[in-house]
C-alpha cells in the first residue's frame, strides 16, 4: 500500500464521522501538503473496492466514507445534517428470506430529525 493510500485510509479510520472525500483531503493536505485532489478520489475508490472503507451515498449530497465496513444502516437527520450508523441486526438475512433472494450488498439511509435537533 503506497503511503498517501495509508495516510488516507488512516483519516478515515480516525475519525467518528462521516467525512466526504474534500474534508479528507484538507485533512490529509496538513500531512502531505503535495497531495492532489485525484489522488484523495482515486484511493478512495480503490479503498472503498477493496473493502477497506464504505462509500455512502446521500441523494442530494457528497459522497461520505465510512470506517465501519460491516453491514449496517445510517439514520441523516434532516436537521443538522447529522449521519450515524444504525444497525438492524438480522436485517440481510430477514429481507433475502423475505424475497427469496441472495442479497449480496444493499444500501439503507434512514432519514429523520435527530434527538438532538427535537431537543431545540
Amino acid at each position: 500500500m503506497t503511503k498517501k493510500k495509508a495516510l488516507l485510509l488512516d483519516l478515515v479510520r480516525e475519525k467518528p464521522v462521516h467525512l466526504t472525500a474534500e474534508q479528507i483531503f484538507l485533512l490529509a493536505k496538513e500531512r502531505s501538503p503535495g497531495i492532489s485532489m485525484a489522488t484523495v478520489y482515486n484511493n478512495l475508490g480503490a479503498l472503498s473496492h477493496e473493502g477497506l472503507i464504505r462509500r455512502v451515498h446521500i441523494d442530494g449530497q457528497a459522497d461520505r466514507y465510512d470506517r465501519t465496513v460491516e453491514p449496517h444502516e445510517h439514520f441523516i437527520c434532516d436537521e443538522c445534517g447529522e449521519i450515524r450508523d444504525i444497525f438492524f441486526h438480522g436485517f440481510t438475512e430477514e429481507l433475502a428470506k423475505r424475497l427469496g433472494e441472495r442479497i449480496s450488498s444493499y444500501e439503507l439511509n434512514v432519514r429523520g430529525v435527530c434527538a438532538a435537533c427535537q431537543r431545540s
